[in-house]
């Protein structure tokens, strides 16, 4: 404990909240009556001494096994029933440092979400794992399991949450590009377009003539917009037009995602 002492999201406020709670007289006893019963545990004082050893196997070159043998004690036997709301506490103590370092990673990665909400998943996620009936029953691997299924629960949520956005309908839009296209993709691309239309026009981010070259572009296809003209052909200027309006959409997914709170009007 202690490695992010001016963190203030939620993991490290819980962590701390823990500490206290488990530091009372009273709770060390609960700890006292539980390491007696186990051989490994009688050799660690308070739990925080526990806590702390099972985070230092992590550096040493057998450290996985022997902080997987003191993981097993703990959980077997009529202890884990009896005394399972102040074990989870414990657990939680062990594996925060593996929640906080998913968050910082995720986070990251996804730059436009807020760590607030990356901190709710990640210990939403830890408490469902640690109450798994199947986790409990392992012998081994007590770490690598949290740590993944942190890492693959919260990129999940995470994809699933960029894909709710502006930046994301860009990509498409501009990734997907192009002059012919079948009535199911057209379909497909109307609703994509609409949805990130009205996220720009509600941020001013596109002018209305360009709005209108997307709306003709992507849903009309009329000849107005230099889509078709003779034989087929599209003009330069044209060709020019829409190429600095996809770079614009590009440049303002990427400007959304680095910075969350743009509401500014990018111009070409």
């Amino acid at each position: 404990m202690g490695k992010h002492p001016h963190c203030t999201c939620t993991i490290c406020y819980i962590e701390k909240s823990i500490g206290l709670e488990l530091a009372l007289p009273e709770v060390h006893q609960m700890y006292r009556q539980i390491a007696a019963e186990k051989p490994l545990l009688a050799g660690f004082p308070t739990v925080f001494h526990l806590v702390a050893s099972i985070h230092g196997c992590r550096s040493t070159k057998d450290g996985a096994a022997f902080s997987d043998l003191i993981l097993a004690q703990l959980l077997s036997g009529p202890t884990v029933a009896i005394h399972w709301e102040y074990l989870e506490k414990v657990l939680l103590l062990v594996f925060i440092p593996t929640a906080h370092a998913a968050v910082r990673h995720v986070s990251y990665h996804y730059q436009f979400l807020e760590r607030e909400d990356i901190s709710q998943v990640a210990l939403t996620t830890l408490i469902q794992c640690l109450r798994s009936r199947n986790w409990q029953a392992q012998r081994s691997h007590f770490g690598f399991v949290v740590a993944r299924k942190l890492r693959r629960s919260l990129f999940r949520w995470a994809r699933r949450e960029f894909q709710s956005t502006s930046q994301f309908v860009a990509q498409r839009i501009g990734d997907g590009f192009s002059f012919t296209q079948t009535a199911e993709e057209s379909f497909e691309r109307h609703a994509i377009l609409r949805h990130f239309l009205n996220l720009c026009q509600e941020r001013a981010y596109l002018t209305p003539d360009e709005i209108n070259l997307l709306i003709d572009l992507k849903v009309e296809e009329s000849i107005d917009a230099g889509v078709s003209g003779p034989k087929g052909r599209t003009s330069n200027l044209f060709r020019q037009r829409v190429k600095r309006l996809m770079t614009k959409l590009r440049r303002l997914a990427r400007t959304s995602t680095s910075n969350p709170h743009h509401k500014g009007r990018s111009g070409d």
